[in-house]
């Protein structure tokens, strides 16, 4: 088991507090379980109160002496209840903040004004875009941590493409892939922020199963096993000559990669081979344009052009309602920033980390495409996939 080094919390608690401070952000309670992680190197039920100023106090619910173990704060006490909080801050001679920052993107509405009683007088802002904003840009422990999952989820592609044979079907494959990758130390947990019904572990869509659309908002899901979970692989059977695209997120121990690799049981037609080929172009072109300074707008636009000047706009991230990004930041979660996402003026910066995944999708026939996740770089982004 992996622990996040004691300088590496210390840098990232000092670039917070340096945020706070200059967008007025008297302190911080966070209490969602990756944030948590991210500063204080434990998954445990916690909550995290940083001020702008001094050391942080991590409040433990459960379980008190796992979290001991695992982070590499000093102050760290066991929590009785939300109700015990305010004497807690006092008695450790935290003062009254006047601006209180917490993760509203993610707190409950309902929960909300138990905090506000609890900090009469203060006024409670979303900081969520501050840690958002931090985390786009990875350290060289985080890189490393990246670099390993890569290495980890390559295996698991290399082995897959044995299994696939004619008259087995979607979620066979997907079992096998499954059971490789947790046999290589996969969590079979995928961390994914906000509101959503349930997103699969992964997609093994053959053929007219890549391009029904979804509920969700994303290019490619797949049929589903039923209308309460409407993405993922199905139990139809794979047929020769029909694309077979498996996109799966990798996530072994704690930081994520995603990844895309399209098979194939004899030749595609020559529209799908066509797209494959467009696609690789695309990722190559957007890989060596994305640069510090560049933003993500202009990739997605790049990568538009690139689809229309091969006539294949229609077909291009989705269809009927197509995805408006080509690309998304992944760490911790599945849905980081960077976006690549048509219109946006987020700039890219060295160090940030995205997975870009230009696809095509085909009524009947089904779907092609690639994924790499990348680590942005002065000349341009590298792929830390394989």
């Amino acid at each position: 088991m992996s622990s996040i080094p004691r300088e590496e919390i210390k840098n990232r608690l000092a670039l917070l507090q340096k945020l706070m401070i200059k967008e007025g952000f008297e302190a911080a309670c966070l209490v969602q379980t990756t944030d948590v992680y991210y500063f204080a190197g434990t998954g445990q039920d916690c909550h995290l109160y940083i001020p702008a100023e001094g050391k942080p106090l991590l409040l433990v619910y459960r379980d008190f002496e796992r979290a001991c173990q695992e982070t590499p704060l000093t102050d760290v006490l066991p929590f009785p209840g939300l109700s015990s909080l305010p004497q807690i801050l006092q008695e450790r001679g935290y003062p009254l903040p006047k601006y209180l920052g917490m993760e509203l993107d993610i707190l409950p509405a309902a929960v909300l004004p138990r905090y506000q009683k609890l900090f009469p007088g203060s006024i409670i802002k979303d900081i969520t875009p501050l840690i958002l904003n931090l985390r786009r840009v990875k350290s060289s422990w985080e890189l490393g941590r990246l670099r390993r999952a890569a290495d980890l989820h390559a295996r698991v592609f290399e082995l897959v493409g044995d299994y696939i044979r004619p008259g087995r079907t979607e979620l066979e494959i997907a079992a096998e892939f499954e059971a490789h990758a947790r046999r290589l130390g996969h969590t079979a947990l995928i961390r994914f922020r906000g509101l959503e019904p349930g997103m699969p572990l992964g997609l093994v869509m053959a053929g007219p199963s890549g391009s029904v659309p979804s509920c969700y908002p994303l290019p490619l899901t797949g049929y589903g096993l039923s209308p309460a979970f409407p993405a993922g692989p199905s139990c139809r059977e794979i047929k020769e000559g029909e694309p077979v695209l498996i996109d799966y997120a990798g996530c072994y121990g704690d930081y994520i990669v995603d990844q895309t690799r399209l098979f194939s049981i004899g030749n595609l037609p020559p529209i799908l081979q066509k797209a494959q080929e467009v696609a690789l172009a695309i990722a190559a072109e957007v890989a060596a344009a994305a640069r510090p300074g560049t933003t993500c707008g202009e990739l997605y636009d790049l990568a538009y052009r690139l689809a229309k000047r091969a006539g294949l706009e229609e077909n291009f991230m989705g269809w009927r309602m197509p995805a408006k990004f080509i690309g998304h930041g992944v760490g911790l979660e599945l849905n980081e920033k960077p976006v690549l996402a048509r219109g946006s003026e987020e700039v890219l910066a060295a160090d940030m980390v995205f997975a870009l995944e230009p696809k095509f999708t085909f009524p009947g026939l089904g779907a092609v495409g690639v994924e790499e996740t990348y680590v942005v770089q002065d000349d341009g982004a590298v792929a830390l996939t394989h």
